[in-house]
């Protein structure tokens, strides 16, 4: 049985605590802020011990397996650096930093202990995830189509309005990081930004994968009316996540007759196969706790599925360049 400490007691720390008890781990003490109200509820759910409001002091007087770092969004670059120098195993949610120069300068201060972290991008534990990445990898792929509606008036009730500024980063870059995950590295060919200076922008777009090469159209109208999707387009057949946590294969044309409600012949898409995520707990959450015990504290495993800190690194480089705007297209009209 393993022993884990958390650090922060929101949301997503109670998804992480209900995986660890259903592996039969334990977790033996918490820290949060000072007159936190969730602090008590979360230790007496979890049956926890000991509580904390300094988590050095938790770390020295505990001799954790492992850490969960569960803050709030905008807190855990200002602690994770010292956090990782312990030594400890850390699975550590996003954003890890709320700039790739102050991730840059976390990762090279913490490089002797890198392959002890885990960053909390749990889609890429998606189930059907697997199986998804073979077709891509042995299938001729056409297209992909990535639709990021994030809403984000309701984020910034939830949180604060200085969310607005990070969307791309805060909620947007999971959908980018199983791009990548799926597809590889990506360059932007075009990026249309409209909004404008102190309002909350869209951007729609180009990226290019560089190992398929092919392109990838990019939604990110906030606050539309819409799904987030992603559809991968072969020669006859479409994956398609949307719900994000299911996947529907189509292929082929279904022919619809007129009947006595439409007068009039239809074609829909004919739909193969449908996969949907494990609903056990959040989804994602039980394989990215298996990967992080087998790479990061057993290291029994190659970690090959999930996000290291340097994977977290061009994620949010990538929500950068989306941001500014930055394209070859930007590039190619600079330079002439």
């Amino acid at each position: 049985m393993l022993n884990f400490v958390f650090i922060g007691c929101g949301n997503v720390a109670k998804f992480h605590a209900d995986v660890i008890y259903g592996m039969g781990h334990q977790i033996s003490a918490i820290c949060a802020r000072k007159q936190s109200p969730r602090i008590i509820p979360f230790a007496e759910t979890y049956k926890i011990k000991r509580i904390y409001d300094n988590w050095q002091e938790m770390l020295n007087k505990e001799s954790p397996d492992a850490i969960v770092v569960a803050v709030n969004w905008n807190q855990t670059e200002l602690i994770v650096e010292n956090i990782i120098k312990s030594g400890i195993p850390c699975l550590i949610e996003k954003p890890v930093a709320l700039s790739s120069k102050k991730l840059i300068e976390i990762i090279s201060a913490t490089e002797k202990f890198n392959q002890n972290v885990l960053v909390g991008y749990n889609r890429r534990f998606y189930d059907f995830v697997p199986q998804l990445k073979r077709v891509i990898e042995s299938g001729e792929l056409i297209s992909i189509e990535l639709n990021m509606p994030e809403a984000v008036d309701f984020m910034a009730k939830t949180h604060s309005s200085n969310i607005i500024d990070h969307v791309l980063l805060y909620m947007s870059s999971h959908w980018l990081d199983l791009l990548m995950y799926l597809i590889g590295d990506v360059r932007i060919d075009y990026m249309h930004r409209s909004g404008g200076e102190g309002k909350l922008n869209s951007y729609n777009g180009i990226l290019y994968s560089l190992r398929y090469n092919v392109p990838v159209h990019l939604q990110a109208n906030f606050n539309a009316p819409s799904q987030i999707s992603m559809s991968f387009n072969f020669k006859d057949t479409i994956y398609k996540l949307c719900p994000i946590e299911m996947m529907t294969v189509y292929r082929g044309m279904e022919r619809l007759e007129p009947d006595d409600r439409v007068k009039f012949r239809r074609y829909m898409p004919r739909v193969i196969e449908t996969y949907e995520v494990s609903a056990d707990y959040k989804p994602g959450f039980y394989n990215q706790m298996e990967n992080f015990i087998k790479t990061c504290i057993e290291h029994s495993w190659a970690n090959e599925t999930g996000c290291a800190l340097n994977d977290a690194l061009k994620v949010t480089e990538l929500c950068e360049k989306i941001k500014s705007g930055d394209s070859i297209l930007e590039k190619y009209r600079r330079n002439n």
